[in-house]
């Protein structure tokens, strides 16, 4: 059994914390959903790039899922409740090219994180559109933010702008910076020292 599936448990390093701190690099921009779209570019199956807005994600069905945030400067807030459109849906309706496991996951002002295929499929990656029971505020990453509860939050950009399919990982924004490509939070995967 994966140790994300097990009860109330908290990667190791990790301290919790009643409310995560809101955490961002840069202002917090101004995206309406209603002009919101997302691109699936790069080493795709098909040779074309995708383009969805708002109500056709939404209508890739929606899903709840509790899970926790594991924020790389060691704390956690856990059960945190996200409802969303999985991940793994988009990965279907625009999936990458035989042979590619990499995908570099862009946001406003062009910040990146480098995710692996397989953890952007996962079953419990959403492409977030509220949290407990509200949509998305700005600066929790509104109207849409990616969250992978086995990495920490850096994997998850906030206000998602386009998921790049890459024959080669692609360094994002913080792992430009010193950061793990993976981060998985489960093994401590901080940073690039440890690759």
């Amino acid at each position: 059994m994966p140790p994300w599936t097990e009860p109330r448990a908290t990667p190791p390093g990790q301290r919790l914390v009643d409310e995560v701190p809101v955490r961002h690099y840069g202002r917090v921009p101004s995206v309406d959903a209603r002009t919101w779209t997302l691109s699936i570019t790069g080493d795709t199956a098909s040779g074309e790039d995708t383009h969805i807005d708002y109500e056709q994600l939404v209508a890739l069905g929606e899903t709840d899922v509790v899970a926790d945030l594991h924020c790389v400067s060691k704390v956690t807030g856990q059960d945190l409740r996200w409802r969303g459109v999985l991940a793994r849906a988009v990965v279907d309706l625009a999936p990458p090219a035989d042979g590619v496991e990499h995908a570099l996951v862009v946001a406003e002002y062009g910040y990146a994180a480098t995710l692996r295929v397989e953890d952007l499929s996962s079953p419990r990656a959403l492409l977030a559109l509220a949290l407990d029971g509200a949509p998305l505020a700005p600066e929790r990453g509104g109207p849409v933010r990616l969250v992978v509860p086995h990495l920490y939050s850096f994997k998850g950009p906030k206000w998602l702008r386009e998921i790049c399919y890459t024959s080669t990982p692609e360094r994002g924004f913080w792992e430009e910076r010193g950061y793990h490509l993976v981060g998985d939070a489960w093994r401590e995967e901080r940073y690039a020292y440890q690759e």
